[in-house]
């Protein structure tokens, strides 16, 4: 398993670390990865795309990458903006995007508020952002708000990474080695001890969400081919129904069904890495001018 060359991005955004697999002549492809997660997802699958040109991002708050200032929050669509200044740095004037659960919904986001830079987008369990109930719209912004008030508590610490892997394990659908992975590049040393290199403001509650008509709509301006991976069908983020809705409204989506679980593609990368390579050679081609960019 190669683990990929460390990379940073001094960016407009500030400085982005991941992990890279350059190959000149490939396919350009970026990775976005899962909340909490780090580019090191990306180390199982990465190799299995040898002719591919991959750059796994850590975003900002998780991994190397820079952590957003005291004053200001993580809100979801911030992170657009740190993918087009990620490519700006890289020279690239368009790419793939190979996105998985919260950075699938940024990948499909970005390729509707950038169809010019996007070719094609790979989604890993996800198919756009979570949406909220419009009636639950005060209630969440008053958590937010004392979420924000009461700050982010006191720093946890594990005598090893080992113990980290456990505590990483009963909040996320992981295999030991996938979880020793992510917690590897998430780790960092505090008095002799380790703890979370990632922003606890991370945690906090988004204080305004999507509606569920606002990513249908978002989602139908895509103009790049999307190929929608599912591992988990039975995912407590969204029902089979609003799945088969938002795929519907993909205007050029091919959508597959695996069985297994979140991090499928950290357990089984060999299992989707042959349907990924062919669907980026296939669609391999610049995007076409979108008639709203400037």
């Amino acid at each position: 398993m190669a683990p990929g060359a460390e990379i940073q991005l001094d960016t407009r955004q500030g400085r982005l670390a991941g992990l890279a697999w350059r190959r000149a002549e490939g396919p350009r492809v970026l990775a976005l990865h899962g909340w909490l997660d780090n580019a090191a997802s990306f180390v199982p699958l990465a190799p299995l795309l040898p002719d591919h040109d991959l750059v796994a991002l850590d975003l900002p708050g998780h991994g190397h990458s820079v952590h957003r200032h005291p004053s200001t929050r993580y809100h979801f669509v911030d992170y657009l903006f740190d993918v087009d200044a990620a490519l700006d740095a890289l020279g690239w004037s368009d790419c793939h995007l190979l996105g998985h659960s919260m950075g699938a919904a940024i990948a499909a986001l970005y390729a509707a508020g950038a169809p010019e830079r996007v070719r094609s987008v790979v989604l890993l369990d996800s198919v756009g952002p979570l949406a909220g109930e419009v009636e639950e719209t005060a209630e969440r912004l008053r958590r937010s708000l004392a979420k924000h008030r009461r700050g982010s508590g006191e720093t946890r610490l594990f005598d090893t990474i080992d113990d980290m892997v456990r505590a990483r394990r009963k909040v996320a659908d992981l295999s030991e080695e996938a979880a020793r992975l992510i917690c590897r590049r998430s780790a960092r040393v505090v008095d002799g001890k380790f703890t979370w290199r990632s922003d606890p403001a991370l945690n906090w509650v988004s204080s305004l969400v999507m509606t569920e008509e606002q990513a249908l709509v978002l989602l139908r301006h895509i103009e790049a081919p999307v190929l929608t991976m599912h591992f988990n069908p039975e995912s407590s983020w969204f029902t089979p129904e609003r799945i088969a809705a938002r795929q519907a409204a993909i205007p050029n989506g091919r959508h597959l069904t695996f069985a297994g679980h979140h991090h499928f593609h950290m357990d089984a990368p060999a299992a989707i890495a042959e349907t990924i390579r062919a669907f980026f050679q296939q669609h391999d081609q610049p995007p076409r001018e979108s008639a709203g960019h400037e």
